[in-house]
């Protein structure tokens, strides 16, 4: 009914999750249709392998052989030319059959910026579904499960606690919790507000404030590039400082609710300016993975 269905969110909302549990539920159908489940990653690597080895064939065999396909974070064949390329006619040969395909992402189709219009058109015409965050209520009920799931025991008072400070995503309430768990085993305490305060203080520390957060996001740009504070948010065009100051700014636009015309003040710049130094990041972490991960980290850390 829905064709493509594309979802989209941050990391750690379930998305892959997700998968999985359709991959499970067609599995287990009478007759299975054929599933493929790959990473956008997987299927780039996957084609440059057949190609080197001349079993492009093959590959297009499995892929366009398929009742369903389940491709997770998309986003990385995103300024691929071959791999589009070939995603375009996979995509093509079984939507004209009629055969499912599913896809999920970080971001939507309309944000990814080396993404070709002839697929971002494709991918936005079926289902686009975003994932949220949990609000209050929903991490409420996964806590009590994840504590259910090790046998741990929490008062509502820790649980309301827990619940209010983790608003992140759900790998940050099950690190919590495993955290809780380990240190009922290996201390035998029973668990309090003081035993919470002491042993998960990364998960209480006070609200930044966009300004102070913004701060941070320039410090961490300015050690991992090895430039000052000031070259950051100095006139410098060199490609050292230059590749800092975007990051810097990608940071600043991820983790504050500041306006591009805000975070051009901070810099001295317009915010046409601050636009193209996001995109020019979105397109740089598109088209390399290790990029995407240093600024993955970078980013946990100018969240924490």
């Amino acid at each position: 009914m829905y064709n493509p269905l594309f979802i989209y969110g941050p990391s750690g909302l379930g998305k892959t999750h997700l998968l999985y549990a359709m991959t499970n539920v067609l599995l287990a159908r009478r007759p299975r249709p054929l599933v493929v489940l790959a990473k956008g990653e997987d299927f780039t690597n996957e084609l440059i392998m057949c190609i080197q080895n001349k079993t492009t064939e093959a590959f297009r065999d499995k892929y366009r052989r398929a009742d369903v396909l389940l491709v997770d974070d998309v986003q990385f064949i995103a300024g691929k030319v071959s791999t589009q390329e070939e995603f375009f006619h996979t995509f093509n040969a079984l939507f004209e059959v009629g055969h499912q395909i599913v896809m999920t992402s970080d971001r939507p189709p309309n944000e990814m910026k080396t993404l070709e219009d002839r697929l971002r058109t494709r991918f936005e015409s079926g289902l686009i579904a975003d994932v949220h965050a949990p609000d209050y209520e929903l991490r409420l009920a996964i806590l009590r499960s994840k504590a259910e799931a090790v046998n741990l025991r929490l008062s509502d008072e820790v649980y309301a606690f827990l619940a209010t400070k983790l608003k992140e995503n759900i790998r940050q309430l099950e690190g919590a919790i495993k955290k809780l768990k380990a240190l009922t085993f290996l201390s035998g305490a029973e668990i309090t507000m003081d035993t919470v305060s002491s042993a998960v203080p990364e998960f209480i520390r006070p609200e930044m404030s966009d300004s102070e957060r913004a701060k941070r996001c320039i410090q961490l740009a300015s050690m991992f590039f090895s430039v000052t504070e000031d070259d950051i948010c100095g006139k410098s065009r060199t490609a050292g400082i230059k590749n800092a100051r975007n990051v810097a700014v990608y940071l600043i636009r991820q983790t504050t609710s500041m306006s591009l015309k805000q975070i051009g003040e901070m810099f001295g710049r317009d915010h046409t300016t601050i636009l193209n130094s996001i995109e020019f990041v979105d397109k740089e972490m598109a088209a390399d993975r290790d990029f995407a991960d240093r600024v993955g980290e970078l980013l946990l850390e100018a969240k924490a």
